[in-house]
């Protein structure tokens, strides 16, 4: 027979280990979910570990915090939407649920889930990326109810909670410089000193890849509007307003859609979505959008990531808030009927703008033409 004080002390043991546990986890906070919510300066204010675990995360921030407005998009919005820009107005609080390399397919699923988590919902602002559109849709999100809860357990009792404390402690005792991370706001914060010059100067290598199959045939797939559908279902079906944001494109993009002759595409994709919806754009040409290619840039993180600054830029816009050094035509509502001079300005803009940058032109012609090379050479 076991000993009655054998198992006291095996109780108290594990209550005494479970409380250290509990105290460094929840004291560190690797992931910013502890009940105590310290701030340590030294200790635990910069949070590494805060990182790429958006789908575990994310479902549980939009419950803790009960947000009246999520986000939902791509790294796209996850890397420029800081929803504090709309606190005092009719969207606070506000909380970028965007998951990088989301779908559309993903966008539903999370939503169906959030309508169940947040009872405070009441606007839904989606980003719409052509890129989630060209290809066959992707698996959507899990959103059942143990899910979640395993995940959330997950970020405050696991040994992966434990090792994340103690990298977290390393890196603010050893190391002090700001990281990459996951802001409370749900927003992906860049450290100071952050290149775009490299992704932009290999934009047109990437671009026209060998692995990128037939990048001049984009082509619509029909099956993902069917998951743009769905949202718009769910969120009429939970009375939510539901706001689509096409975001903007670097001026290297818009040339990438001229030359392989995308418009007429671009054009049928906004027509079908400002059909059965209501779309902002911001992707119209101008002195942010077209921002000059430097080591240090406003608006853009890379070609494809618009930064934090352009994000206040829009989140100004949607919200009507004062910011005076916006451009005029920075956000135009989007209409069947305006779609084709929509289109027509942007084309019209980025011809003038490949005359006024002869060298990238060059080299994403010659880069073309050598893939269209290795597309002859290829054996059957």
């Amino acid at each position: 027979m076991i000993e009655s004080g054998y198992l006291r002390s095996l109780a108290g043991s594990l209550a005494i280990w479970l409380g250290l546990f509990l105290a460094v986890t929840w004291t560190i906070d690797p992931y910013g979910v502890s009940p105590i919510r310290i701030a340590l300066p030294g200790i635990n204010v910069l949070k590494p570990k805060r990182l790429d675990i958006d789908r575990v995360l994310k479902p549980y921030e939009v419950w803790r915090y009960q947000p009246r407005t999520i986000f939902l998009g791509t790294s796209r919005f996850q890397q420029a939407i800081d929803p504090s820009v709309l606190d005092g107005t009719r969207f606070a609080p506000a909380y970028n649920a965007s998951i990088p390399k989301g779908s559309v397919a993903m966008n539903a699923d999370y939503l169906r889930q959030y309508v169940r988590l947040d009872h405070n919902l009441r606007t839904v602002i989606v980003e719409l990326f052509l890129n989630n559109f060209l290809g066959p849709p992707d698996a959507g999100a899990p959103s059942a109810w143990s899910e979640f809860i395993g995940n959330a357990v997950t970020l405050f009792a696991s040994s992966d909670t434990l090792w994340a404390s103690i990298a977290t402690l390393a890196h603010n005792v050893v190391n002090g410089r700001p990281t990459f991370e996951i802001k409370p706001g749900g927003y992906l914060y860049y450290p100071p000193g952050h290149n775009p010059q490299g992704p932009f100067d290999g934009f047109v290598t990437w671009m026209w890849s060998p692995d990128r199959g037939e990048p001049d045939r984009p082509m619509l797939y029909p099956s993902v509007f069917e998951s743009f559908r769905e949202i718009i279902e769910i969120a009429r079906a939970h009375d939510i307003e539901l706001i689509f944001v096409a975001t903007p494109n670097h001026a290297y993009v818009d040339y990438y859609y001229d030359v392989v002759g995308a418009w007429g595409l671009i054009e049928e994709w906004l027509v079908k979505l400002s059909r059965q919806a209501t779309v902002y754009s911001f992707a119209q040409p101008n002195a942010w959008v077209y921002e000059p290619v430097d080591s240090r840039m406003a608006y853009w993180n890379d070609t494809f990531h618009f930064s934090l600054t352009m994000g206040r830029g829009m989140l100004a816009a949607l919200a009507r808030l004062p910011m005076p050094d916006l451009p005029g035509d920075f956000m135009e509502r989007l209409t069947p009927e305006r779609v084709a001079s929509h289109i027509e300005s942007r084309r019209g803009a980025v011809r003038l703008w490949a005359q006024a940058n002869p060298a990238f032109v060059m080299r994403a012609l010659e880069r073309r033409k050598w893939l269209a090379g290795q597309a002859v050479r290829k054996p059957e």
